[in-house]
């Protein structure tokens, strides 16, 4: 399932964010108009988040619903955001991705969050070699990896 699959790559990006953002200064102040909360996020897919990180870089947290499996991720600052991405989608995936938050499913899994939060979708690197993920053609939609 995608989000057995994707935790490890998840759990060492939220690590090497959490060292980054000691090192990266301050917290951005939370505005009435910044990140999307976690809890948000999981009424907009149709589901509770079960919380897997809570630290003040980032909440990370998961869900399954009828579509599909869902990562979630909010953060404390853009540079935390940035640093996550850049770790995370070397190793494939379809990311929705907003102000400061994250979420990432299949494509189709991430239309209707996108329509209810906004965002962009941002698809990660697919590499051959890693593993049996997908056997769509190049030219296709690409698989959750």
């Amino acid at each position: 399932m995608s989000v057995i699959r994707t935790w490890g790559p998840r759990a060492a990006a939220a690590v090497a964010v959490a060292l980054l953002g000691t090192a990266c200064g301050g917290q951005d102040s939370g505005t009435p108009d910044g990140p999307v909360a976690l809890e948000r996020i999981g009424r907009a897919i149709g589901c509770t988040p079960q919380v897997q990180t809570d630290v003040d870089e980032l909440r990370q947290g998961a869900c399954t619903t009828a579509r599909g499996a869902y990562v979630m991720v909010t953060f404390a600052s853009a540079a935390g955001q940035k640093s996550w991405l850049e770790e995370a989608q070397p190793y494939g995936g379809s990311y929705l991705v907003g102000e400061r938050w994250v979420v990432e499913a299949d494509p189709d899994a991430l239309e209707p969050v996108r329509k209810e939060l906004g965002g962009t979708v941002e698809e990660g690197q697919h590499h051959a070699g890693h593993g049996s993920h997908s056997a769509a053609p190049a030219g296709s939609a690409p698989a959750n990896g």
